[in-house]
């Protein structure tokens, strides 16, 4: 397991929680995530599996204003710095990332398959239940649709995920949701 380079990423996400994705990624050759800001998990991801990582985000916002207004006052910072974070994997190819919404993204990978759906972007029940909705088609048959911040703080997430993920279960000691 590979989580060096994750943990110097800036994120959210905590090491148990990326130890999850790690073991997620070990079994996967294709990846999608939704919501990917500095680039922690799609770190996490990249370094853990054989295969690839596609990622969209907007790149335009300032997750719960975490970053200091100096920096983000410019438009490209978050662009600026996931593609610092994942250089050499994008040059490689091993990370591919889409700069769109997630509904435009929907269509730019429009005929993809993946065996894990990391849903990460916006945490409010419109927006969880519309990317589970939109992105769930992605999967295949015997992959694992799953997210993070399942959460009493966003309620949004909890009840998407309880309405539409049946089966589902919350990764001990995180807040990583998983199902089909």
């Amino acid at each position: 397991m590979n989580l060096e380079r994750a943990l110097a990423t800036p994120g959210f996400m905590a090491e148990i929680e990326l130890q999850h994705l790690a073991w997620l990624a070990k079994a996967s050759h294709s990846i999608l995530e939704i919501g990917t800001w500095q680039g922690r998990s799609a770190r996490c991801f990249a370094d853990n599996t054989d295969g690839v990582v596609y990622c969209v985000d907007t790149f335009a916002d300032n997750a719960y204003g975490s970053a200091p207004a100096e920096i983000t006052c410019h438009p490209e910072w978050l662009w600026n710095e996931f593609n610092k974070n994942h250089a050499e994997t994008i040059a490689s190819g091993k990370v591919v990332p889409h700069r769109l919404n997630s509904s435009d993204g929907s269509l730019a990978l429009a005929g993809k398959k993946f065996d894990v759906i990391f849903i990460d972007a916006g945490h409010r029940y419109e927006d969880v239940k519309a990317d589970i909705l939109n992105w769930r088609p992605f999967l295949y048959k015997w992959g694992v649709l799953c997210g993070h911040d399942y959460a009493e703080y966003h309620p949004g997430v909890m009840q998407a995920v309880q309405e539409l993920v049946p089966n589902f279960l919350v990764f001990p000691n995180t807040t990583i949701w998983a199902g089909q």
